[in-house]
């Protein structure tokens, strides 16, 4: 059985995060490694998702100009079949691999409604709905140029509301990362003012203090983490979009509270 690409990212990942994880339990013993060991384990298969995702996203708004040429170019006389053959050499984005291969699977005689249910696998639910209508379509006859038109028009305005969805909770957004830094930066009040008072308190505070330190970055890392998540939520509809928000959280709230430790 032939392994996917994102399958050996995702093993290569995991496998490098348990080497980190068994070498630090030996011989290191740093709280923090345990994180960061957990964190390469799951970076392989979060960020493959995450480039899944802005895969489809482009393919979902390239999707109504594939739509529209194939249209066009049935209103020259092309049946559905020819016309798509005919767009295999115009440059969709990352749709465009996937015209060509629709092209080439009509040219072996595959039915065309299996070539679009294949292509509709993984895709977004906008996309899968469209495809639908499509094969529903070429199924029941009729005009079939007019349906490619009103689902690629269809498709455009769904995209535009949901870019404006986007830019109306953009506040939000903001909101999510200044609740973050403020997050941070009562930590760094406490670890600044607070954790060193401990030494008038009794002797022998240091490890104590050392304590506090670890755990507080480790609370960075974990709200870091959650916060980018829900921010990519609110902002784009899916919790892996915000997989770039994590990651930029966590960078910047980790060097932060690291540069006050």
């Amino acid at each position: 059985m032939k392994i996917s690409f994102k399958v050996k990212i995702s093993l290569l990942t995991i496998f490098l995060g348990l080497i980190l994880f068994l070498f630090n339990y030996f011989f290191i013993k740093f709280d923090l490694l345990i994180v960061l060991s957990f964190v390469i384990a799951l970076s392989g298969f979060l960020i493959m998702e995450y480039l899944d995702y802005k895969r489809n996203k482009e393919i979902e708004e390239r999707f109504p100009d594939f739509l529209r040429d194939v249209a066009e170019n049935m209103r020259t006389g092309m049946t559905l079949p020819q016309a798509i053959i005919a767009t295999k050499n115009t440059y969709y984005g990352a749709l465009t691999p996937y015209v060509k291969r629709i092209a080439t699977q009509i040219d072996w005689g595959v039915p065309f409604d299996e070539i679009l249910r294949k292509f509709s696998k993984d895709r977004t639910k906008l996309v899968k709905r469209s495809i639908s209508t499509i094969i529903e379509a070429h199924r029941g006859g009729g005009d079939i140029s007019e349906i490619l038109d009103s689902v690629g028009k269809s498709m455009i305005e769904i995209n535009r509301i949901m870019k404006e969805r986007a830019s109306t909770i953009y506040n939000q957004i903001v909101v999510g990362y200044v609740i973050f830094f403020l997050f941070i930066g009562i930590l760094i009040v406490l670890q600044t003012f607070l954790l060193p008072s401990l030494h008038f308190l009794s002797e022998g505070t240091a490890s104590l203090e050392a304590f506090y330190i670890q755990t507080f970055k480790l609370l960075v890392l974990i709200q870091g983490f959650f916060a980018g998540l829900v921010i990519g939520k609110m902002s784009e509809g899916r919790i892996i979009a915000g997989i770039k928000h994590s990651f930029l959280l966590i960078i910047a709230g980790y060097t932060i509270i690291s540069l006050f430790a």
